[in-house]
């Protein structure tokens, strides 16, 4: 006959049996391949940008997933292998959290990490927001990637006293924030570091992703034919009559500038949405 004791640490080790049984994912999903299906056309960058921001990613362009409170997975778009033990290796049953970066990032333990858009070799963050994703299930999953950094256009005209040919060798120095921190568990910027850089080009045209910063910190210096002028972004706004005291991200500037001997000024220019994001239709076969 069984004495109390052991009648007890029977129905404990019953419990705790059934208690891993219930709260495992089923060998059977953990092995499930994860198909992501998208339609994607050849281009000759990744992900092929259109002129309004939209686009495609392309086979091979490398993303980077994110499960909360799980180490980031690197993904190839369609050429990887996936499945839910490799998307999930922890096993959590329910419900998890599933959102994504592109280009590619090395994600810290605390799930953060650092965008610099001045040393990025792509200058352009593209993250998709944490979204619910019940695990097991067969339903296909859309990600939307959203331009989480503000895209300022600049072009010049000449103005007096100077000509076409001379503002080839006009040379720009925008100073500037460079660098936000990443909630890769969210999918969306943390904060934005006080560090500031010189983004340097030469010619008549310039384009710049910027983190979201007070448009009073970007200061414009245009050097051309000797004469060096300088400029905050603010005042410039202001004179496009579309005043800004933050640059979001998402947004897109465009501003033209008639540069002349004795001055510059907003010749035209909008601030708008940077248009469709870029978007990834996937179905995600999980079992």
């Amino acid at each position: 006959m069984m004495n109390k004791n052991s009648f007890y640490a029977f129905m404990a080790a019953a419990l705790v049996t059934a208690s891993c049984t219930t709260n495992e994912v089923p060998n059977d999903a953990i092995s499930q391949s994860v198909t992501i299906v998208a339609d994607v056309s050849s281009q000759s960058r990744a992900p092929e940008l259109g002129e309004d921001g939209s686009g495609t990613f392309t086979k091979g362009d490398v993303m980077t997933l994110c499960v909360e409170n799980t180490p980031s997975l690197d993904y190839a778009y369609q050429e990887d292998g996936l499945t839910w033990g490799m998307l999930n290796p922890a096993g959590i049953t329910g419900q998890i959290k599933l959102s994504a970066c592109y280009p590619k990032q090395t994600v810290s333990q605390e799930g953060t990490f650092d965008f610099n858009t001045l040393t990025a070799v792509n200058g352009d963050l593209l993250l998709s927001a944490a979204q619910t994703v019940t695990v097991g299930t067969a339903e296909a999953i859309r990600l939307t990637f959203n331009h989480a950094l503000h895209c300022l256009d600049l072009s010049f005209t000449a103005g007096d006293g100077y000509s076409a040919d001379d503002l080839k060798s006009l040379t720009l120095s925008l100073n500037a924030k460079t660098t936000c921190v990443v909630d890769a568990s969210q999918g969306a910027i943390k904060e934005v570091k006080s560090v500031k850089g010189d983004y340097n080009v030469t010619g008549t045209k310039a384009s710049f992703c910027l983190v979201p910063q007070p448009t009073a910190d970007v200061t414009l210096k245009i050097t051309v034919g000797g004469e060096v002028k300088t400029m905050l972004l603010s005042d410039l706004l202001q004179q496009l009559g579309t005043s800004q005291l933050n640059l979001k991200g998402g947004a897109k500037s465009t501003i033209t500038l008639k540069v002349g001997r004795d001055s510059i000024v907003v010749e035209s220019g909008s601030i708008g949405a940077w248009e469709d994001q870029v978007t990834v239709d996937g179905e995600l076969t999980i079992g």
